[in-house]
C-alpha cells in the first residue's frame, strides 16, 4: 500500500506483507505471533507495537472503513484492511486480560493445488460434477482452515456466463470473470452510515435479480437466516462456508445456534438442511499450515463420499431440485 493508511499501518505491514504469512496475532503489546504457510507459528518481539499504537491504528482503520471503534465505548473492531484486503479483528480494553487481542487473516494470492488440499482425482471429479449439476453445497471447517480459498477454487468449475450472485459482508469471493454476475455487500453494523443495506434487504434484492447460483460468504449470526431463506427459495447452486468441526455439526447445531443468537426462530432447521443441502465438504488445517479435505457427506442421500480422508463412495449421488421449484 502507498496511501496514508498504509503509513499508519506500517508496523503491522512489515509482518503481513510476507506472501507466506497466513495470519498474524497480538496477544500482548509489543509481541507478534506470525503463522507462516509451511512453517507454523513463531513469536517475534515488536517494540513499536505498544497498546497506544495499536489503539491509534484501530481508530484510523475504523475512520477509513466507516465503522465504529472507541477504546472505551466500542472497543471491538472488525474490518478489512484497505487495498490489501486482509481481515482485521481487534478487541482492546477490559475484555482482554492483556489489554489487546488482535488477529489479521492474510489474503495473499495463493491457490493451492488439489493435491495440497487432500483431493484425489476422484474427489476433484466428484466436486466438479456436483458444481455443474447445481448441487447445494456447504464448506465446513474451523477458523482459518481455507474454506474461502476452497470455495473460490470450486467457482472455477462454473462457466463464465453464469449469473453468479455473491452475497457477503466482506468482498472475498472471486467473481470478476462472471460477466453476468454481481457481488452484493451487506452492512456489518446496523447503525452504519455507509449507505449499505442489511442482510434482510440484501436477501430481498437477491431473490429479484434471477440468479443462476447464489454464493454466500461465511455464515454468521447476522446472515444465517438469510442463507436459509435463499435455500428455501428454490435456488439451486447455493454455496456457503461455515465454522463447524464436522458435517454433523453443520446439520444439527451451527445454523440453529446462529439463528438463535440473532434472536430469530425457525422450526426444524436440521430437517430443513437435510432436505435441501446436497453436499457438505469438511476441511481441516494441518500443523504446518496446509489444509486437507477430510470428509464429504450427502445429507439428502445420507451417504458418506469421503470420511477421515478415505473415499467411501466414488459415484455422485446428488439429486438436485429443478430450477424454480420451491420446497
Amino acid at each position: 500500500m502507498a496511501s496514508a493508511i498504509a503509513t499508519i499501518l506500517r508496523p503491522l505491514a512489515s509482518f503481513y506483507d510476507d506472501p507466506n504469512t497466513v495470519e498474524i496475532r497480538i496477544n500482548t503489546p509489543q509481541t507478534v505471533i506470525i503463522d507462516r504457510r509451511g512453517e507454523g507459528k513463531r513469536l517475534i518481539a515488536a517494540p513499536d507495537l505498544t497498546l497506544a499504537r495499536i489503539e491509534d491504528m484501530c481508530k484510523s482503520l475504523a475512520n477509513y472503513t466507516r465503522v465504529k471503534f472507541d477504546p472505551k465505548t466500542s472497543p471491538k473492531l472488525s474490518c478489512v484492511i484497505p487495498e490489501v484486503m486482509h481481515r482485521f479483528e481487534a478487541l482492546v480494553g477490559a475484555s482482554t486480560r492483556s489489554g489487546v487481542s488482535l488477529a489479521i487473516r492474510c489474503k495473499h494470492p495463493f491457490t493451492p493445488t488439489w493435491e495440497q488440499v487432500g483431493a484425489s482425482p476422484a474427489v476433484v471429479a466428484y466436486l466438479q460434477n456436483a458444481i455443474l449439476t447445481e448441487a447445494n453445497m456447504i464448506l465446513s471447517g474451523a477458523t482459518n482452515t481455507g474454506k474461502t480459498t476452497l470455495l473460490n477454487k470450486l467457482l472455477d468449475f462454473l462457466p463464465n456466463d453464469w449469473r453468479v450472485i455473491a452475497v457477503e459482508d466482506t468482498p472475498e469471493l472471486h467473481i470478476e470473470r462472471f460477466w453476468d454476475g454481481n457481488g452484493l455487500l451487506a452492512a456489518r453494523e446496523e447503525s452504519t452510515s455507509s449507505g449499505m443495506v442489511d442482510w434482510r434487504q440484501l436477501y430481498d434484492h437477491e431473490m429479484r435479480i434471477t440468479p443462476d447460483a447464489v454464493i454466500f460468504g461465511e455464515i454468521s449470526t447476522q446472515n444465517a437466516f438469510a442463507a436459509l431463506g435463499s435455500l428455501n427459495s428454490g435456488v439451486t447452486g447455493f454455496m456457503c462456508t461455515i465454522h463447524a468441526y464436522s458435517p454433523e455439526q453443520v446439520l444439527n447445531r451451527k445454523f440453529v445456534q446462529n439463528t438463535a443468537w440473532a434472536g430469530l426462530k425457525m422450526h426444524d432447521i436440521p430437517e430443513f438442511l437435510r432436505e435441501l443441502v446436497d453436499v457438505i465438504v469438511q476441511i481441516k488445517r494441518t500443523s504446518t499450515g496446509y489444509r486437507r479435505i477430510t470428509d464429504i457427506y450427502e445429507p439428502r442421500t445420507q451417504k458418506w463420499v469421503m470420511r477421515n480422508e478415505a473415499m467411501c463412495e466414488t459415484g455422485l449421488h446428488v439429486v438436485t431440485l429443478p430450477k424454480g421449484e420451491a420446497s
